[in-house]
């Protein structure tokens, strides 16, 4: 067990005190009571049960005190359990060649519906990001489980010239750190909590490359899967963009496909999910300490109504038949 805020057990330091009082008190009320009460009557008083009884009830209240600092304290309990904890960057192409109509009705439009339907699939505990890029990327929405949020930002995706795509794998693993699955190293690449799908119609050309990229990518063991919208050949000088995008995502773990449909598309993300990780927590056990206190002080009432109906103890000189005086006439 932990306190969130320990500084206030501090205040426990009045629990002695308060004990301290009530021994007080109670040796005092004796002193008093030997000295002014008659002594023909100083055996007519409760009896040991019913002081039994007394003492335990102040017991409980003084518990009940207890409990006050203890709350304030914020008791918590650490746990570690295993749930699902996965976050997914969507990355979506918005260069000028994303406007090209060989995919219905655009391939930026085709990308931007399969991304909506990936967003029905993804299971509701995993967080979905956005990062756009163009001739810079850009990240949209960190990885959220604000569904809406995601939605609003695909349908607000400008295009422009150039293709970083390196530097949207880069900014895309950013963000997955950020959301903190990448904490944990996993063994292989398909127990990762964190994945990128990266929707292009080419290769890039500007930016981070893409084999830097993906090395990093590769380190923290995050799968890339890459979807080419179109077939566009790509620059001469440099490898055809499947041809990248195909390597990108078998180093890392991930799938590569070259669709020509938005059903095919959605295909690929279907078997995309959280990974079960080990994640830990703080459970507060703040609510208790107030529970504990109604209960000692409902126990405590208990006690002190008990012991108020139990009958007056006389000793041997209580009573008339110990001399005492009678009643004047």
């Amino acid at each position: 067990m932990t306190f969130l805020s320990p500084m206030w057990l501090w205040g426990l330091l009045l629990v002695p005190v308060l004990i301290g009082l009530a021994i007080a008190w109670e040796r005092q009320r004796g002193v008093a009571a030997r000295a002014f009460a008659d002594s023909r009557v100083m055996s007519v008083g409760a009896d040991r049960p019913g002081r039994l009884l007394r003492r335990s009830a102040l017991a409980l209240a003084i518990l009940a005190v207890a409990m006050g600092p203890i709350a304030l304290a914020r008791p918590a309990v650490d746990t570690t359990e295993e749930k699902r904890q996965g976050a997914v960057m969507l990355a979506i192409d918005t260069s000028l060649s994303m406007n090209k109509d060989d995919l219905k009705p655009s391939r930026l439009a085709a990308a931007r519906e399969a991304a909506n339907r990936f967003l029905d699939a993804a299971p509701d505990e995993v967080r979905v990001g956005l990062v756009t890029f163009d001739e810079k990327a850009v990240v949209r929405v960190a990885p959220t489980l604000d569904r809406p949020a995601v939605r609003a930002a695909l349908d607000d995706m400008p295009t422009a010239e150039g293709t970083a795509l390196g530097s949207a794998v880069v900014a895309g693993l950013g963000s997955l750190a950020g959301a903190g699955v990448l904490d944990t190293l996993p063994p292989t690449p398909q127990e990762s909590a964190g994945r990128m799908l990266i929707l292009t119609d080419g290769a890039g050309n500007v930016g981070v490359s893409p084999e830097e990229a993906t090395q990093r990518a590769r380190d923290k063991r995050v799968p890339l899967y890459t979807v080419m919208l179109g077939d566009d050949p790509g620059r001469p000088d440099r490898p055809a963009p499947p041809v990248t995008l195909a390597s990108m995502a078998t180093q890392t773990g991930g799938v590569f496909a070259q669709t020509a449909s938005t059903d095919d598309l959605v295909r690929i993300f279907e078997d995309i999910g959280g990974a079960l990780t080990q994640v830990s927590t703080v459970r507060q056990l703040t609510v208790l300490a107030p529970l504990i206190a109604l209960l000692c002080l409902g126990g405590a009432g208990v006690l002190m109504a008990v012991a108020r109906r139990r009958p007056i103890a006389s000793g041997p000189g209580a009573g008339p038949s110990a001399g005492l005086p009678p009643l004047a006439q």
